[in-house]
This record gives C-alpha cells, structure tokens and sequence, in this order.
C-alpha cells in the first residue's frame, strides 16, 4: 500500500539530496522545485513530459534516463525528491529501478523518495510487483497520465 501525502519532515545530511535554486510552491511557500529523475526510454514521451514538467515552476527535471543501468547511475549522481518511471525499459526493467532507489533511499519518515511508475503495462501482476518494489503510484500512460501533474503537484506543495 502506498504512503499517504503526508508533509515530508526533516532535511537530509545526504549529498544527492542538497543544491536548488527556490521557486513559489503549490502550497504558496517559497523553497526549492521538486527535483524529478525521470526514467523513460521512448524519446518521444520524455520530451513531452519534460516539457510537460517545465511549465511548472515547482518542479526541476534533473536527471533523465532510458535504460536500466543508466537510471540506476543516476540514482548516485543527481539530485531527487521524486522519480518518474516506466516499467518497460530497453535494456533492463523500471522494477530494478524501484527496488535499488528503495535501498538507497529507505523510507524512514524524513526526506521520501516519492516514485510514480508511468507504464502501458497496466495489469494486476505489474502493478503488485511495482508496489511491493516500492512504487507509491501506478498510473496507465493510456488512461491515467492526466493524474501525474496532480500527483507531483501535491508532492511538490507538500516539500518542506
């Protein structure tokens, strides 16, 4: 079961997690733009969702990646509050994702990780795996992408 929204509390002594210029949240706070690695290997849909994302002040595209091994480098080498992921990756798996941010990131209460999965594989069995991986939203890039603004929007008005 995913973590409700609550306020995420605390600062992180974690390097990865420091360094962004503050922007008006959706809450009306001034702090820093949600920072968002986003994982998808269909260059067409990560422009669009880069594109997508730049219109919002409150969020700050900070890393992309289109396979597996590449995301997970990533996962040491930029700054994230938030994770944007596809399940079907070429080469590899967004679950392999799931799983290593998870252990890199343990959810102990202070500094979440937020991941939404964004996936053309909306059936039961994926979407269980993806949330015992420990994805906090499952959303079909068909029928559920119009959710994923709202969601990083909450995230994002609720960043400390």
């Amino acid at each position: 079961m995913p973590p409700s929204l609550q306020p995420v509390s605390g600062t992180s002594t974690d390097s990865k997690r420091h360094g962004s210029s503050d922007t008006t949240r959706p809450n009306g706070s001034i702090g820093a733009p949600l920072r968002i690695l986003l994982v998808e290997d269909s260059p067409l849909l990560r422009s669009r969702l880069e594109s997508m994302l730049a219109q919002y002040g409150a969020f700050k595209v900070t890393g992309l990646a289109s396979a597996e091994v590449e995301a997970v480098e990533k996962l040491d080498t930029v700054p994230y509050d938030a994770i944007v992921v596809d399940v079907e990756l070429r080469p590899g798996s967004g679950i392999g994702v799931i799983r290593a941010a998870r252990a890199r990131n343990p959810d102990n209460g202070d500094d979440h990780v937020w991941i939404i999965v964004l996936t053309n594989y909306d059936l039961p069995t994926v979407r269980e795996r993806c949330m015992s991986a420990g994805a906090d939203h499952f959303l079909d890039k068909m029928r559920e992408i119009d959710q994923l603004m709202p969601i990083l929007l909450k995230i994002a008005g609720r960043k400390p």
